[in-house]
């Protein structure tokens, strides 16, 4: 079968696809990813093909990373309006280029990141059977979580609504992810969010081969525990913050992944700098994790045993952190506003023998499974 994946082209909304991509490939399915922005290196790198002709001309004024990114982050106005532009804005002519994609491609399956809605329209539109893979973990949230995301999308329901009423599409939704008809897949388990009608929970996603863009692990330490601190590749710049950390992680051996500020922070002799982390290779040797809770992050540290010490900035990283107080498998707190000795003490009480230990030891045991394989299978079976 011809197999597309249309993507936001951002490491958090592409790498939890490669790994199902790189399966329904060893499957003997023509698999082309698609995405409004160039991911041909990473695709190349994990084996993939890329098509090209969702690639704008000229790259719009919407921030995506960087101190611009963090800026806009902390006023929940400018979050709010960046939020919908990421979801509505200029979603017909989108929908235009996709169509012609899926027409040129043959398509018989599209495979589509939920926040990309005109992804789904077009699929309905030209009759083809679409999944919608979740690279967060919004369509498992139970209906009582409030949160700035969900309250976002609540004001935007009508304006969305309509627009999926011109597409003759009446979709259901759970916070920003479209649900699918045919199939709607989180890489998460029963252990972590009970089950969830509707929603196939298939296990953490890995890839099989190559990811594409990891970078070489440094050499680490022996003798010292590794506390591994990173804020994701968009919202990586708080120079201030990975200062304090260094303060405050002063008897552990701190890796930090902190984007372009690498050659701007200090370094010292217990810390390491990446400009962008091998995040898998590192988690392996952590023994805690210091995050802004990004649904990868999370989804990861949990798959290699790591209490994590999260520190929700914006947008879904708050429904991760509901999660993290639920199954009490590391610390929920504002890293932005607590002093150093807080901090220490927080990385103390993720390093020492406990609840938070045992219990992120118990839920790992259910992420062994590498989802990729389940949900290749799941999205083999909408074959038309």
């Amino acid at each position: 079968m011809k197999i597309l994946f249309a993507l936001i082209p951002e490491k958090g909304h592409v790498n939890p696809y490669i790994g199902p991509a790189q399966a329904l490939v060893a499957r003997g399915h023509q698999v082309t990813v698609l995405a409004p922005g160039d991911i041909s290196s990473q695709c190349a790198a994990a084996g993939l093909s890329f098509a090209t002709d969702l690639i704008p001309a000229t790259q719009g004024p919407r921030p995506t990373h960087g101190a611009e990114l963090v800026a806009l982050i902390q006023d929940a106005p400018r979050l709010a309006e960046w939020i919908e532009q990421l979801l509505l804005t200029d979603i017909p002519p989108q929908v235009a280029q996709l169509r012609l994609a899926i027409r040129r491609l043959q398509a018989d399956i599209v495979v589509i990141d939920p926040l990309y809605y005109a992804a789904a329209l077009a699929a309905h539109a030209e009759g083809v059977p679409w999944a919608s893979v979740s690279n967060s973990l919004n369509p498992v949230i139970p209906p009582t979580l409030s949160s700035a995301l969900l309250a976002t999308c609540r004001n935007l329901a009508p304006r969305r609504d309509e627009i999926f009423a011109q597409y003759g599409l009446q979709a259901n939704f759970r916070s920003a992810d479209v649900l699918s008809p045919y199939l709607t897949i989180a890489f998460t388990t029963e252990a972590l969010c009970g089950p969830v009608p509707g929603v196939e929970l298939v296990g953490p996603s890995f890839p099989l081969l190559e990811r594409g863009d990891e970078v070489p692990l440094q050499s680490l330490p022996d003798d010292k525990p590794i506390v591994y601190a990173s804020f994701g590749s968009q919202i990586y710049y708080w120079p201030e913050l990975f200062a304090k950390l260094q303060t405050a992680a002063r008897h552990v051996h701190l890796v930090l992944a902190v984007g372009d500020l690498v050659d701007h922070l200090p370094p010292t002799p217990n810390c390491q700098l990446y400009r962008y982390a091998p995040q898998q290779a590192l988690l392996e040797r952590t023994h805690a994790f210091l995050t802004h809770g990004g649904a990868n992050s999370f989804m990861e540290a949990i798959a290699a045993n790591v209490p994590m010490l999260l520190s929700p900035m914006c947008n879904d990283q708050f429904h991760q952190a509901h999660f993290l107080k639920q199954a009490q498998i590391g610390i929920a707190a504002d890293l932005r506003t607590m002093p150093p000795t807080e901090i220490t003490a927080a990385i103390d009480a993720l390093l020492s023998p406990g609840p938070i230990r045992r219990n992120m030891a118990a839920l790992s045991q259910t992420y062994q499974v590498n989802g990729a394989h389940r949900a290749a299978l799941l999205i083999e079976q909408l074959r038309p």
